[in-house]
């Protein structure tokens, strides 16, 4: 009996041993023996995907253009660092606004076959224009406000015809692109003389111009500066907050 446990034991041993070994070769071979570590699951559950970047073009007069940032980011600048703190890719910003612009100026600028490609291929376009137009005035270099206004009434209707047109420019050029037209202010109250009125009612209109347009924005700004002082130094412009918290109106609905 001896003898023969002292042969069949080992021999059992072995035979399980090789059994065993034999079936994990065959789990390894068919994948059902597990997955690597560090393996990306392949499971049916949502995947996340990373957030497209977006190309933002800025155009207009010296507020798209910035003007009295002391950071030098303007609106398209604060608003791509505001879109990479939440998590998209960091945007392109192309700004080809100019300080002084008035309506004619941008519809003139759109009329390029450059700027349009520029337009095609942007999914935002931040436009702040018709201030200068109604108003007339302009900053020198010392800041002084030089005021050659006309009568915003005789003017208001025009201006905001061209408006239109220059959204009808963008569109033709990108159909889906968001367009986001920057409302106006009233920078003069210090100086003695206010235009609340008139910004009032030009904001108004431009909100039900483009009522039908989903892809239209009117970004208010006046109640920004009503209660708390965000000119920039030269009394006219947005400072840096200013600016930020337009860029903020933006950001929150794209």
């Amino acid at each position: 009996m001896r003898r023969v446990l002292r042969w069949t034991l080992p021999l059992s041993v072995a035979v399980a041993a090789a059994l065993l070994l034999g079936s994990g070769f065959w789990l390894a071979l068919r994948g059902g023996a597990g997955e690597p570590v560090g393996a990306i699951p392949t499971g049916t559950g949502p995947r996340e995907e990373l957030p497209a970047a977006v190309r933002i073009l800025v155009l207009g007069d010296s507020l798209a253009r910035g003007t009295g940032d002391a950071s030098g980011r303007g609106l398209g600048g604060h608003l791509a660092e505001l879109l990479s703190e939440s998590g998209r890719r960091a945007p392109e910003v192309v700004n080809l606004a100019v300080n002084g612009a008035r309506t004619r100026d941008l519809e003139e600028k759109l009329s390029r076959d450059n700027v349009l490609r520029i337009a095609a291929t942007s999914e935002v376009v931040i436009v702040s224009i018709g201030g200068n137009d109604l108003f007339g005035v302009s900053i020198t270099a010392d800041g002084t406000l030089v005021d050659e206004a006309e009568d915003p009434r005789e003017v208001f209707r025009p201006t905001l015809k061209r408006v239109e047109a220059i959204v009808g420019q963008l569109r033709g050029a990108s159909p889906e692109a968001r367009i986001y037209l920057i409302g106006l202010y009233d920078p003069f109250r210090e100086r003695g003389r206010s235009v609340g009125p008139y910004v009032a009612i030009w904001n108004a209109s431009l909100s039900e111009s483009f009522s039908d347009d989903p892809n239209v924005t009117v970004v208010q700004t006046a109640d920004l500066f009503t209660f708390h002082d965000r000119l920039s130094v030269d009394r006219f412009h947005p400072g840096e907050e200013a600016y930020r918290l337009i860029a903020r109106r933006i950001a929150d609905t794209l």
